[in-house]
């Protein structure tokens, strides 16, 4: 399955870029195929592959924390163009 996320940084001082990259070596079963990086906003966005939303929440939560707002939504990959 496929998931999408997205952060928006709390702490305007921060980096965005900072939190962006996921250095960690991710779980089993879970490919991070692209992050979409708005400096200029504090945004940004990530697509996952993973067995359930629940996985890329939870890794999310460990990894940036309450840096920010974090959003999650499934996404359908026989009606996503990419």
């Amino acid at each position: 399955m496929f998931y999408a996320s997205q952060h928006q940084l709390l702490n305007q001082q921060q980096k965005v870029n900072d939190l962006a990259f996921f250095e960690g070596k991710l779980p089993k079963n879970m490919v991070l195929h692209s992050t979409f990086v708005y400096v200029e906003e504090g945004y940004f966005q990530c697509l996952w592959e993973a067995e359930n939303i629940d996985m890329v929440q939870q890794y999310i939560d460990v990894t940036v924390g309450d840096d920010c707002q974090n959003d999650y939504y499934n996404v359908d990959p026989i009606t996503a163009i990419a």
